[in-house]
């Protein structure tokens, strides 16, 4: 619409089983009622999940036999809270520390009364009421906003543990105090305070509606670069560690030296952000197809002038008419087997050639500005077929699946253990409700509202 894609949450479609076949016949049955060309899939995204990403018996290798030209993209968001993981996994002294988190939340969360007093604390040391966040190694960015709160009180978080100590005697009390008190946990939560929000920058980046797949690789670099500052001897976290040690020390007797943070930096922060590194790295390796849509970014493209100007893009031009342009085995919904015509023609190359001089004459924009420019203008669209097609496919090849994770949020909003009783069909309507309602209605939308309300007889007129 207008050149942006939009997505539409569509229904909610039960399953007799969870193997990939039954979801794919499911989805296939779904897009037919709904007058919905499987043929003309150009992009799907799913989580990592073997069922959904199996190169051969996955829901996405299935689809891929109806629409050959399809790209599978995992989700960006999903494969950087994995990197996360795996990396504090693989480092002993995070890892630690984020057990000890999980304790601290369950501490708290399950007593309310564990909870008042904490909050007692933090208001006589004039410290924020914050809650601690419950750290899950599936909930994107958790990690980052438990370890926020429990730095920003962690003087307090100190204190209501000792004195619940005191007045119970409870020993999980007095073994979390103890892990909060150790050198390396307060050095920990200082370094991932500064790493964590770094990876949430590109996690909140990547679930934006508007990114394009070109954009995540210059993302990522970025992020990486960011993250070799942690490294360094007088890394800002150190100094903000510093700044705060005298006070730290007056509440939780942790006697903290320039040694003991230089060796926690070699033994402990360095291994886990070469190791997060190198699985985000790993994780996002760019795909040949996908990178080649950089070609139409107008700020890539060299002067008229220069040397490398008459050359520029033909080779990824080449790669895309490689996938785009070729006519490829496909079978029917049916199983009946046929060859799907190529999406884009030989003429491509040509198109490319006289486009390439029209974005050399452009004041240089940004990539999804020429896209959307190619997908809304039918002067350009008459005069470059295939590059407007293109654009169009780039468009809509999904980055993430955040907006499907926030329908699973609207779901769990609406079907509660209170209302666990609604039927299918009610469930649908309120999701469509809560996930298609724009936010605010016009006065014509809220009278035509009004006028399909009082078609039924009803106890309570409008």
């Amino acid at each position: 619409m207008d050149g942006q894609p939009v997505e539409h949450f569509l229904d909610i479609v039960p399953l007799k089983a969870t193997d990939a076949k039954t979801i794919y016949s499911a989805l296939v049955e779904f897009m037919k009622d709904k007058n919905i060309q499987i043929s003309k899939l150009v992009g799907m995204g799913f989580d990592g999940a073997a069922i959904f990403s199996g190169k051969h018996n996955g829901v996405q290798s299935l689809l891929k036999k109806i629409s050959p030209h399809a790209l599978f993209v995992h989700c960006h968001c999903h494969l950087l809270q994995l990197a996360c993981v795996q990396a504090a996994n693989a480092t002993s002294g995070i890892k630690h520390v984020y057990i000890t988190l999980t304790t601290l939340w369950k501490f708290f969360h399950y007593s309310p009364k564990r909870a008042e007093s904490l909050k007692a604390v933090q208001q006589v040391l004039d410290l924020p009421e914050l809650k601690v966040v419950k750290p899950s190694d599936t909930r994107w960015l958790s990690h980052e906003r438990c370890v926020k709160a429990v730095k920003a009180s962690y003087s307090a978080i100190v204190t209501a543990l000792n004195n619940i100590y005191e007045q119970t005697h409870a020993p999980e009390a007095l073994g979390i105090s103890k892990a909060l008190c150790r050198p390396s946990t307060l050095v920990a939560i200082y370094l991932l305070d500064y790493v964590l929000p770094q990876v949430a920058k590109l996690s909140r980046a990547l679930q934006t509606e508007r990114i394009d797949l070109t954009a995540i690789t210059p993302l990522v670099d970025a992020t990486l670069n960011t993250l070799d500052d942690a490294m360094l001897p007088a890394a800002n976290w150190v100094l903000e560690l510093m700044d705060a040690k005298n006070e730290i020390e007056e509440v939780t007797d942790i006697t903290l030296t320039t040694e003991s943070i230089a060796t926690f930096q070699g033994q402990v922060a360095e291994p886990f952000i070469r190791m997060l590194k190198a699985n985000i790295s790993s994780r996002f390796i760019s795909q040949d197809i996908v990178s080649s849509f950089g070609i139409f970014d107008p700020k890539k493209v060299p002067a008229a002038d220069s040397s490398d100007f008459h050359t520029y893009g033909e080779d990824l031009i080449d790669v895309l008419l490689a996938h785009y342009g070729a006519e490829l085995p496909a079978k029917t919904a049916g199983g009946d087997e046929y060859t799907k015509e190529a999406l884009i023609s030989r003429e491509t190359r040509e198109e490319w050639k006289t486009f390439r001089s029209y974005l050399s004459k452009k004041p240089k924009g940004n990539l999804h500005l020429q896209l959307k420019e190619l997908t809304t203008s039918d002067m350009l669209s008459e005069i470059f077929p295939n590059i407007s097609t293109l654009a169009n496919i780039c468009l809509s090849i999904p980055v993430s699946t955040a907006s499907v994770e926030r329908s699973f949020s609207k779901m769990k909003l609406i079907k509660t253990r209170i209302r666990n009783r609604i039927g299918q069909s009610q469930l649908s309507y309120l999701m469509k409700i809560a996930m298609e309602t724009p936010e605010t209605l016009s006065s014509t939308q809220l009278n035509d509202i009004i006028t399909v309300w009082n078609k039924k007889p009803r106890r309570i007129a409008v």
